[in-house]
């Protein structure tokens, strides 16, 4: 196995065990048994079990209804990972300690990765797929020797 698909599937696994981890903070959370506790608990669970199958593509109805809807579609691109991890870090931060360790914990993997994708494009592309706006910009704004257009940016 290459070290690219090691460390994506590293990155995976990390993914998945952090959004674990994040629901057993959520469902802790609503244990309190007030309204917005249970509330904001409930929607960072769903949120997270949803962006855990999008992390691990598992199970394929769940992952293949997610690719044909159009909000999902944008979960497998890193921006929008990115914001919904953001979304839930912040959520996360008023869960106590634990939530605060944990809303670290994912703005430091969401980091992590994109600090992967400046070292290893391939297995950032394992990873994320492009949207058409990144596809669309990145057309604009590079050459094919890769070196940035400044005519693109004039426009």
């Amino acid at each position: 196995m290459s070290s690219k698909h090691r460390l994506t599937r590293s990155f995976r696994t990390l993914s998945a065990l952090l959004y674990i981890l994040n629901i057993a903070v959520a469902i802790h959370f609503t244990m309190r048994a007030r309204y917005l506790d249970v509330l904001v608990g409930s929607l960072i669970t769903i949120i997270c079990l949803v962006m855990m199958c999008v992390a691990i593509e598992a199970p394929t109805p769940v992952v293949s209804r997610l690719e044909n809807s159009k909000i999902g579609e944008s979960l497998f691109t890193f921006r929008g990972r990115y914001i919904v991890d953001l979304l839930v870090s912040l959520f996360l931060f008023a869960m106590g300690i634990w939530g605060i360790i944990m809303g670290s914990l994912t703005l430091f993997l969401i980091f992590g990765i994109r600090f992967l994708g400046v070292k290893q494009p391939d297995a950032f592309n394992e990873i994320f797929r492009q949207s058409d706006i990144e596809s669309h910009s990145m057309a604009d704004s590079y050459t094919l020797e890769g070196t940035y257009d400044t005519e693109a940016t004039e426009r």
